[in-house]
């Protein structure tokens, strides 16, 4: 039998070479030496299985170049994520990250939003790696996550918009910016080359491809806007920046003023500015693509009593949308 030998003391021998490691193994008889023989060379095909030439790090890169950069849209937020999961976890080896260790980098996180997304795409990411055999088990899968984020964003308050609006005066992204506060659009719905596209002038609308309702067929709504904002959005921008660009320098911008939102709250802030301008709640939930008015009323009104109609006319101008 091969790799077997009897020995001198009526003992059979056993002996499996892997990676220059020899294994020994020894039996009374020629079938438990068999048995033993099968267990052993299963058990380093199994160590073999767990050790991959991939790092965390070049398996975040190499999962979302393969496996989600073709199936999502170009101004994905993935990869900021991916990056914000590199600069917490070191650049191990993809099986040396167990449940325990990533647990304790997990806790070590506060509770928000940015985390949830963390453990989201590392969970996809691991998962992909235990569905191509390229791990044998997700350690995400045990991880004891935190409650979910209550992530209702408020509205930006009045004198919040106040600097905004004089902040983003003569930069790359003013116009960018107020395409978000009078569309009420998602930031990924927002597509710059091609906007112009979908504004019809004669009734001075934005036609708008819902990102949210995934069928067969493309969703669209209908916004009103202004005339002003129509010229605004016709005349394009001479250094049109990404939405990936556009996202980092508004965060950037709003981290300098001292308030806290992102372009998300501009939608909330489009909604509640139009509760103040006394739009129907019906027309409003049509503007911001929702199913259910109860959505628009619950979640993207917030009560602020230092906003009204005539201070939002004072501060904007023709660039509102009056019914």
């Amino acid at each position: 039998m091969k790799n077997v030998t009897l020995r001198k003391d009526g003992r059979y021998m056993a002996r499996v070479q892997k990676h220059g490691q020899i294994y020994t193994i020894y039996a009374k008889t020629t079938k438990q030496i068999q048995v033993k023989l099968r267990n052993l060379k299963q058990k380093l095909k199994e160590q073999d299985f767990t050790k991959t030439k991939f790092t965390l790090h070049s398996w975040l890169d190499f999962w979302w170049t393969n496996y989600k950069q073709p199936f999502v849209k170009p101004e994905s937020n993935i990869p900021i994520y991916i990056e914000k999961i590199k600069s917490h976890f070191p650049n191990n080896k993809l099986e040396k990250y167990t449940t325990p260790i990533i647990q304790t980098k997990l806790n070590e996180l506060t509770p928000s939003r940015t985390k949830e997304l963390i453990v989201l795409y590392l969970n996809a990411s691991f998962q992909q790696a235990v569905n191509t055999g390229v791990l044998k088990f997700n350690p995400i899968k045990a991880v004891v996550k935190d409650r979910k984020i209550n992530n209702i964003r408020k509205a930006f308050t009045f004198e919040e918009q106040k600097k905004i609006f004089e902040k983003i005066k003569g930069t790359k992204i003013e116009r960018d910016i107020l395409i978000y506060l009078f569309t009420g659009i998602r930031k990924n719905e927002y597509n710059p080359d091609t906007i112009k596209n979908n504004i019809n002038l004669e009734h001075n609308t934005l036609k708008v491809q819902s990102e949210k309702k995934r069928t067969a067929n493309p969703v669209f709504r209908l916004v009103d806007l202004s005339p002003a904002m129509v010229n605004l959005i016709m005349q394009g921008n001479k250094q049109q920046l990404s939405i990936q660009r556009i996202y980092k320098n508004f965060k950037i911008m709003l981290e300098e003023l001292g308030i806290e939102g992102g372009l998300h709250t501009l939608r909330h802030t489009f909604g509640t500015n139009y509760y103040y301008m006394g739009v129907p709640d019906k027309l409003r939930s049509e503007w911001l693509g929702h199913e259910k008015v109860d959505l628009t009323q619950d979640v993207y009104t917030n009560i602020d009593r230092s906003i009204s109609k005539e201070k939002l006319i004072e501060l904007y101008g023709d660039l509102l949308f009056v019914t």
